[in-house]
Parts: C-alpha cells; structure tokens; sequence
C-alpha cells in the first residue's frame, strides 16, 4: 500500500532530514541508485492488461518484478495504490521469460506476448529510503527518487516520495503524509512510474478519468457507505488532476469540479449523524477550492462548444438572412475569448497547485480512515452509524425527488430552469451513490430517462452562459459577436425542443427505490 507526493527537486533532499521525520526513523538513512528498465509489447499488451513488467539493479543485484497497476478497488483509501507485486532475482537487466510462467501470474502476461517483449523506457533515480516507526505496531518506508525516465532521447522528471505502510494501519500514511507537507510543499501522486513512463513512450497526455462504481450493498451500514463514497469522491479529483493540469482535455478540470459536488452532496445527507466540525470545515474548504476551478470552466465550454466548432467550419450567410462569420473576425474573437479565459485557467492551476489544496484532501482522508467519527460514537448516533444504509436512502432519495415538484410541463423561464437542473443533478449524484442498494433492473430506466433530461438542460445552461460571456468580451467585434450568439441560440433551441418529450419520458419512469 502507497501514497505517493510529488515535490520540486530543491525540497527532495530536505524531506530525509526533517526532525519530525529523524525522530520517528529505526536506523539511518540509506541512499542507492537504482535502474530500472520496463518491459512490453510494441503495442503495449501488457499495460492493457494491467500490469507492469521491469528489471531493476540494484548495486550489483537484479530483480525482475511483475506488478498490477491501479488495481485499487472500490473499497480502498483515497490516495493510496494498493498493487500486487512478484519478484524474482535474475542474473541480468534481460527479461526471464521462464519466470512468467509461475502459476501464481497466470493469466497476467498473455503468453502470445512473451517473444514480442522488449525494453520500452527505463528509470534511473537516486533512492533515500528510511524506516519510520510512529508507534511499536507501525512501519512505514519513506522513500525519497530524484532522477528521472527516459525513453527515445526524451526525458521526464522523477522528484518524489513514496510511503509504503509495511505494518499497521492506512491511517499512518496519511498523518506522516500531513508531518511531510506541513514542512516541504507537496502534492499527491496518483501516477505510477510505469504509467509515466507510457505516457513518455506514447505521447498521450492524460485524459479524463470516471468515477469508478460505488460497491454499496444491502448489507452496507451507513458508516461504511459514507466512508466509501467520501473515497470515491476523493479519488476521482485526484485521478484527474494531471489532465487538469495539462490542459489537453477540458473534462479534466470539470471532472474535479464533479467530484467535490459529490463529496459535499453525500456529506449533506450524512452530516447529522457523523456530527464532526473538522469534517465540516474540510468539506466547507473544498467548497472553497471548487468556486476557484469554476470560472476557467466556462471559458473551456465556450471555446469547445463554441468557437472551436466555428473556427473548424466557418458559416457562410444563410439565406434566412442569418449573417455569416468571417474567419479572420472569428479567429479574432477567438484570441480575445482565450485571453480572457487565461486568467480563470491560471487561478484554476494555482488552486489545484497550492499547499492547501493537497492539505485538505491529506487531512479529510486522515480523518476518514482514522474513524473516531465511528469508534467514538455513543448512543442513538452509533447505532444509527451501525443501521443498514438502505434504511435511510429510501427516504433521501424521496427527499430529493420531491424537490423537483409535480409540475407536468417545465417552467419557461431560463432561472426557473436552471433551478430545475441544479436540482436535478443533485437527485442524480444521490441516486448514483445509492443504485447498488436495489436492483439495477430496476435502476437502469430511471438513469436510462434522467441523464438525458439533464444533459440537455446542461448544454441550454452552457449556451446561456457562454452567450453572456461574449457579450462581456472587451473589444469584441459587435456584428461578429452577434453572429455566434445567433448560432449558439440556434443549437440550443434544437435542445429546448426535446426538453418537454425528455422531461415528460422521466416523469413517467417510477423511482427505482419504491
């Protein structure tokens, strides 16, 4: 089990040598080279099934090993990679085929595969590692890698540190995460080398990630089902940073934006009976971060949605009298809409870069994963705890639906719309978190009618938006301007069309929780 922290190369050499740090170590601290090469197909079979295959030296010693990648179940902590890992010592950096053969890996390396394996990029870093024992039942091994990966005369950074928890329990990474980052600023990793190296050898930048199905059942007790969503939530805004950051994939920054909606959802309905002010005051602070990650999301939904489209197929005049658009006015507004937009996404980045934000994620999922919000509970609140979910999701669920109202058409002003969505996500964020408690047949037409009724609001309010946002853009050509207004209003009316049929289609699908 690992939590990985990135930090810049300057602080790497502090970390080892922190108080905090030197008080807790059981002996000094050992430094080595280590390099590694990283084996697989040309078409990489074996990433897609998961797994990563190296030979690592280590001084004169060689270690193959075979070890799964973000095989983190449903189950486990936010942040932390739980892998499975073989090792074996072989007599040099060329892979043993024969090894592969062990019955305990069957079935991860595809046989097909074994005389295509080649060396694809390699690692090769400075290891500091100590052990540190913050009580007699907890063993952690820090280690701290400055070098970097290297594939075809290209090159990417490593300057990380690694926890992994030989002993005890997920809660003592998380507090030793927290000691490190209160001295050296850091942010978590939730890439693993292997998956670096990939992205160097095939030039993908990293796309935006889902959030992986919630494993609530019957059985499930409403501590458990808050703990495992609050993970979810956790883990799919981590998952998405680096495509955030990157900048390549707008979904990246949006799905950040999903999670911690989620997060702050599920604590809504749960916060009465965990009854904690420093779970409030986390989830109030992620509140915070996601009102600084909103504005660069309007600007991407404009230039995707919008100009992008436009600037790939310029209108001619319609003969309806509609005007056309000139491309070099068009590239114009364009320039003017991504000046304008760098800003927010500047802002965005900062907030996602800055020591607080990894601070608060570390410290909400120590809290979680620590559980005195449970084991310290008495009374009617730890037995409400310990009572199934399904005894309270019902009722939520019903909450949340009542809130629509029974209006049998949609309102037709745009604020009482907008109302409407808003209110609609929220019933659907609840019902996702709480679909495994009943049968997916049942589900399955609920979701099948609500999704697309709140995707088409979704992309109205998008057009609304992004419309006010031109009219908002200082120097703008007018006649240019009104001209994409026009278009935009003419695919969002193509969406107000369908509005009434899709609204009618879910008001008549029963609750799949009745």
């Amino acid at each position: 089990m690992e939590l990985k922290l990135h930090a810049a190369p300057a602080d790497l050499a502090r970390v080892t040598a922190l108080p905090a740090v030197l008080a807790l170590a059981d002996g000094p601290p050992v430094t080595q080279r280590l390099r590694t090469a990283y084996f697989d197909t040309p078409d990489l079979r074996l990433a897609a099934n998961g797994v990563a295959l190296r030979v690592r030296q280590e001084g004169d010693r060689f270690v193959q090993t075979l070890k799964t990648v973000n095989s983190a179940s449903p189950g486990d902590s936010a942040a932390v990679a739980v892998r499975r890992e073989w090792d074996w010592p072989v007599a040099g950096e060329a892979v043993e085929r024969s090894l592969l053969a062990d019955p305990a890996v069957a079935g991860l390396v595809p046989a097909a595969a074994l005389d295509a394996l080649d060396c694809l990029f390699v690692t090769d870093f400075r290891r500091t590692t100590l052990l540190v024992r913050p009580d007699p039942l907890t063993a952690v091994e820090l280690a701290v890698d400055d070098g970097g990966v290297y594939a075809g005369g290209q090159s990417l950074p490593l300057s990380e540190v690694e926890l992994e928890l030989k002993a005890g329990k997920v809660a003592s990474l998380f507090d030793l995460a927290l000691t490190l980052q209160n001295a050296v600023p850091m942010r978590i990793g939730t890439e693993s080398k292997a998956e670096a190296g990939l992205r160097l050898v095939t030039g993908r930048a990293p796309g935006p990630v889902e959030a992986e199905a919630l494993g609530l059942s019957p059985l499930t007790t409403v501590a458990e089902a808050y703990r495992h969503i609050l993970r979810q939530a956790l883990r799919q805004f981590l998952a998405n940073e680096a495509c955030a950051l990157g900048g390549a994939h707008v979904e990246g920054l949006h799905r950040m934006r999903i999670a911690l909606r989620r997060l702050r959802i599920a604590h809504r309905f749960f916060a009465p009976l965990v009854a904690s002010p420093d779970a409030d005051r986390l989830v109030e602070e992620s509140r915070a971060l996601a009102k600084r990650l909103g504005p660069a999301r309007g600007w991407d939904v404009l230039m995707s949605g919008a100009l992008e489209p436009l600037l790939a197929n310029p209108l001619p005049a319609d003969p309806r009298g509609l005007p056309g658009i000139d491309r070099a006015a068009l590239e114009r507004l364009a320039a003017l809409a991504r000046s304008a937009g760098a800003g927010p996404a500047r802002e965005a980045m900062a907030a996602i870069l800055a020591p607080g934000c990894t601070t608060m994620v570390l410290a909400l999922a120590a809290w979680l994963e620590h559980g005195r919000w449970v084991s310290e509970a008495e009374g009617d609140r730890r037995a409400a705890l310990a009572a199934p979910v399904s005894s309270l999701a019902g009722g939520w669920l019903s909450a949340r639906l009542a809130k629509l109202g029974k209006a049998a058409r949609l309102p037709e002003d745009a604020k009482a719309r907008d109302k409407l969505r808003r209110r609609l996500r929220t019933l659907r964020y609840t019902a996702d978190f709480f679909r495994g408690l009943y049968p997916e047949a049942a589900a399955l037409p609920f979701f099948a009618a609500l999704e697309p009724l709140q995707a088409a609001l979704d992309a109205e309010q998008d057009a609304i938006t992004g419309a006010r946002m031109l009219g908002g853009l200082k120097g703008a050509d007018p006649q240019t301007v009104a001209a994409v207004a026009a278009w935009i209003d003419r695919q969002s009316d193509k969406r107000r069309k369908a509005l009434p049929d899709l609204w009618k289609r879910f008001r008549a699908v029963p609750p799949f929780w009745s």
